[in-house]
Order: C-alpha cells, then sequence, then structure tokens
C-alpha cells in the first residue's frame, strides 16, 4: 500500500503543472530596416569609399530623439532600429557628418509600421518605406539610398 501513495503524488504533480508555449528563448526579433547609402556619381558605398565612418552616423526622430543603430561593417550597411510606438507617419533622420572634409549629408526616411499579435509576442513590420529627398531603390531587403 506504501508503494501508490508516493506513484500516485508524483502523477498529481505530473498533471497539475502548467504548460508554457511561450519559452524564454522564443521572442520576436527588434524590428529594424537596412540601410545602404551610395554615391549618386560613382555608385561607391560611401563607408567603403571613406567619404564617412561609421562614427559619423547620427540618427534622430522629428523630436531629436536619437534611434537606435548598428553599423555592420564587413556589409558597409546600418541596421536601424526604429520606434515602433505610432502606426503611421514616422519620420528619421540620418545625418553623416565628415567634420574633417566639412561634407554633411541629411537622409529623410519616412515609414509605417503594422502590428502582428502572436501567442506570445506581438511583432512589428516597417512598412511603405519612401526616402522623399534622396533617389533609392529596395534591393534583396536592403534600401539603397544615393546620395
Amino acid at each position: 500500500m506504501k508503494k501508490p501513495i508516493p506513484f500516485l503524488f508524483l502523477l498529481i504533480a505530473l498533471l497539475t503543472l502548467s504548460c508554457d508555449k511561450c519559452n524564454e528563448g522564443n521572442t520576436a526579433t527588434p524590428t529594424s530596416l537596412f540601410v545602404e547609402i551610395i554615391d549618386a556619381t560613382t555608385s561607391e558605398n560611401v563607408f567603403e569609399n571613406e567619404t564617412f565612418t561609421a562614427s559619423q552616423i547620427l540618427i534622430e526622430d522629428l523630436d531629436g530623439e536619437l534611434i537606435p543603430f548598428s553599423f555592420i561593417p564587413n556589409q558597409n550597411l546600418i541596421q536601424v532600429f526604429p520606434n515602433v510606438e505610432n502606426p503611421i507617419g514616422n519620420t528619421i533622420v540620418i545625418t553623416l557628418n565628415n567634420e574633417t572634409t566639412a561634407t554633411i549629408e541629411e537622409i529623410t526616411i519616412t515609414h509605417d509600421v503594422s502590428e502582428m499579435k502572436e501567442e506570445c509576442y506581438t511583432t512589428f513590420k516597417i512598412e511603405n518605406v519612401e526616402v522623399p529627398n534622396n533617389s533609392s531603390e529596395l534591393l534583396n531587403g536592403i534600401y539603397v539610398i544615393k546620395i
């Protein structure tokens, strides 16, 4: 009679444990967009030809709030992590400032954000990206902008 009691407690314990489908490692990646900036005349990447360096990049919204980004040196791309709080009418400004050559370039990017609620988290997608003051195109998920 003693053997079924521990087995019964073990069975009850296993049945009452909740199964959480939302594991800690199962999270959405941050919403971002990739930008390559090229010289309109030579079609060279402005970081590859050293017109600008990664330390000369500043990205802000229209309120002057800094927008986080990462520079990817082996591809000379900027990965921008824009704010996803507002669904429409978002604007970010990328400023490239080479003080040595007194060259300053400002690139304005407008975009919208769509939201998709999942079981464990919410994902966001950057949509309707426009670069009103520069020629640009989307190539393989990268916004190539000419300055």
